[in-house]
């Protein structure tokens, strides 16, 4: 499985990892910390497969060749209750509608493999900070990421690819093994 998403600056990387240690710490949750090589994203696309990599690779280079870094800002603490899901939740602009739409209309030809939830139209942009809470969890996580939430902000700054690993139909890894970074 291989998933498409956009990487931020490090300060803000910084702060979502700090989240992922703190819930892992205080015993909450340690799903996110524990996946290797993950690092704070927005997922763009989810593919159960891409057949020709290679092809892909250079698709994807030539797409991101000349895409700008776009300003963001994470102003929402938010949850998908139904898959145990805490969330930041960015403002959505024009701009981020516009390359998701893009990006999903020059590699249209992905459609049949791509997970529905992140296709245009139906995509809820997100920056995930635990996954499979069940509701004592979830509040407990709120609880905590609400302590010392700030709005922030910062730029997508870079997108990869991803190669999801699994283990018993959990995510273990997620290394990126394609990245771009995009033009200041």
């Amino acid at each position: 499985m291989y998933a498409v998403e956009f990487f931020f600056e490090d300060s803000f990387e910084q702060y979502v990892n700090g989240i992922w240690k703190g819930l892992h710490d205080e015993k909450i949750t340690s799903n996110m910390y524990d996946i290797f090589d993950l690092r704070p994203h927005i997922t763009v696309a989810v593919y159960n497969d891409i057949p020709d990599l290679g092809m892909y690779f250079s698709r994807f280079n030539s797409f991101f060749e000349n895409v700008s870094e776009l300003d963001i800002k994470f102003d929402v603490l938010a949850s998908f209750p139904t898959s145990g899901t805490l969330f930041i939740d960015p403002t959505v602009t024009e701009g981020l509608i516009k390359l998701h739409k893009q990006y999903h209309t020059e590699f249209g030809d992905l459609l049949e493999f791509a997970n529905q939830y992140y296709i245009p139209n139906n995509w809820d942009p997100h920056c995930t900070l635990a996954i499979g809470l069940n509701p004592q969890r979830m509040i407990e996580a709120m609880k905590y990421c609400y302590q010392d939430f700030t709005p922030h902000k910062s730029k997508i700054v870079e997108v990869g690819l991803v190669k999801l690993g699994f283990e018993s139909s959990k995510c273990i890894s997620s290394p990126t093994i394609l990245s771009k970074v995009l033009k200041h």
